[in-house]
C-alpha cells in the first residue's frame, strides 16, 4: 500500500508539472506601446501587441510607405525583464521578407538575437529563441522585402503580432483565429454544420421562382428589415406597394456577401424591375470595419447595374441601431452612410437616409418604433 501511495504521489506531481508546462506563458509585450521608424499615415499602425494574432486588415501592424529599407518598430516593455523568446507573425499579404529581432536596455544600444526569412504569400509565425537576456526594448528590423507585390505595395512591412516571453519552456502560440469571409465576396449563408442554411436556401429558391411568375416593377433586396415586410402585422403596409408590382427578396440575417452570392446564383436573371431598393450591411457591423461595408455595398450597387443596365437603384442608408445616441454603433453607421451617399449620381443611383425619422429628439430609439433597437415595429414601417 505504501508503494502504491508513493506511486500515486509521483503521478500527481508529474501531472502537475505537465499542467504547469501547458499553462499559457505570459506575453510580456502584450498591450505595450511601440514606435515605428516609418509611421503608417493611414491609421494602419495598430495590432502589433494586442495579442490577437489575427492576420487581417485592421488587426495587422503596417509600416509606412517610405521606399528605404531597413525599417524598424520598437516595443517598450516598460521595465527591464529577462527574456528567452520573441515570437513574430506575418500575414499572407504583403512583401515582408527578412526580419531580425534585437534587444536593448536603454533604447540606444541594440544586440541582434536572431533573424528569419518569411515566405511570401503564407500566414506564418516564428519563435526566436536565444540565451537568457535582459531587455526593456524589443526591436524588429525589416531588412528587405520581396520584389513582387502581394495585394499591397512592396514598401509596406506587415506584422501580425510581436510577443515576448521569459526564459523557460518554449511558449505555445495560440492558433490563428478564423477570419470572417470578405464582405464584398459572394458567399452563401452557412449553418453551424457548414452546410448552406436551410431557410436561406429555401428563400433563395423562392426568389428564383418569383422571377419566373410575372413582372417585377420594384424589387426590394435586403436582410430581416426587408424580410419582415412579410409579417402579418405589416402586410397592410406592404399592400400599399401593390400597384408597383413589388417583390421582396429580403432574408433575415443576410450580410452583404450573402446578397452578392444570391445575385451570382441568378436572382436578377430574367427580371426587369424599374427600381431596385437596397438596404444591407447592418449584419456586417459586428465583424467588419466601416470601409469594408462601404466597399461591399458599392459592389452590390455595381452588380445591379451590370446585370440590370436599365434599372435604377435606390440605396437606403443603414438604419440606426442601439437605443442610445452615444453608442459607438451610431457613429459607425453615420460614417458608412456618409460614404454611401457619395454613390448618388442623380440618375441611375439615388441614396436616401431616413434614419433620423426613427429617432427621438434626444437621439434615442424608442421601444415603440424599434422595440429591440434594431428592427422597426409596425409603427416603424409606416
Amino acid at each position: 500500500m505504501k508503494n502504491q501511495l508513493m506511486a500515486l504521489g509521483g503521478l500527481l506531481v508529474a501531472c502537475s508539472n505537465v499542467n504547469a508546462q501547458q499553462t499559457a506563458t505570459p506575453n510580456l509585450a502584450g498591450g505595450k506601446k511601440y514606435v515605428s521608424s516609418d509611421p503608417n499615415l493611414s491609421n494602419w499602425d495598430r495590432g502589433l501587441t494586442d495579442g490577437s494574432w489575427v492576420p487581417g486588415k485592421g488587426t495587422t501592424f503596417a509600416t509606412g510607405s517610405i521606399d528605404t529599407f531597413p525599417k524598424t518598430v520598437t516595443v517598450d516593455l516598460e521595465k527591464a525583464q529577462k527574456l528567452g523568446y520573441v515570437a513574430v507573425g506575418v500575414p499572407a499579404f504583403g512583401s515582408t521578407k527578412t526580419v531580425s529581432v534585437s534587444l536593448s536596455t536603454d533604447d540606444i544600444a541594440f544586440k541582434e538575437v536572431g533573424r528569419n526569412v518569411f515566405t511570401q504569400g503564407e500566414e506564418q509565425k516564428h519563435i526566436f529563441q536565444f540565451p537568457e537576456a535582459e531587455a526593456r526594448y524589443v526591436r524588429l528590423t525589416y531588412l528587405d522585402h520581396y520584389p513582387e507585390k502581394k495585394d499591397y505595395p512592396v514598401n509596406h512591412a506587415f506584422t501580425t503580432e510581436l510577443a515576448a516571453y521569459a526564459p523557460g519552456p518554449k511558449p505555445v502560440l495560440p492558433p490563428t483565429p478564423t477570419l470572417p469571409e470578405p464582405a464584398d465576396a459572394p458567399a452563401p449563408k452557412l449553418a453551424a454544420d457548414g452546410i448552406i442554411n436551410e431557410r436561406f436556401s429555401m428563400m433563395h429558391e423562392s426568389f428564383l421562382q418569383r422571377g419566373k411568375e410575372g413582372p417585377i416593377g420594384v424589387l426590394f433586396v435586403g436582410d430581416s428589415i426587408t424580410d419582415y415586410w412579410r409579417r402579418d402585422n405589416v402586410k397592410d403596409i406592404w399592400a400599399r406597394f401593390s400597384q408597383y408590382q413589388p417583390a421582396n427578396f429580403g432574408i433575415g440575417g443576410d450580410k452583404t456577401q450573402h446578397v452578392l452570392w444570391r445575385f451570382e446564383k441568378g436572382e436578377l436573371e430574367g427580371i426587369k424591375p424599374k427600381v431596385v431598393v437596397v438596404m444591407i450591411g447592418t449584419n456586417n457591423m459586428g465583424q467588419y470595419p466601416a470601409a469594408d461595408i462601404v466597399k461591399a455595398d458599392t459592389k452590390i450597387v455595381s452588380e445591379i447595374h451590370r446585370r440590370l443596365p436599365d434599372t435604377k437603384v435606390l440605396l437606403l442608408g443603414i438604419f440606426p441601431r442601439a437605443s442610445k445616441a452615444d453608442d459607438p454603433a451610431r457613429a459607425k453607421i453615420k460614417s458608412i452612410n456618409a460614404e454611401l451617399a457619395k454613390l448618388d449620381d442623380g440618375g441611375k443611383t439615388r441614396f436616401l437616409d431616413i434614419g433620423d425619422k426613427f429617432l427621438e429628439a434626444d437621439g434615442t430609439l424608442s421601444k415603440e418604433v424599434m422595440p429591440d433597437a434594431l428592427h422597426p415595429s409596425p409603427k416603424g414601417y409606416v
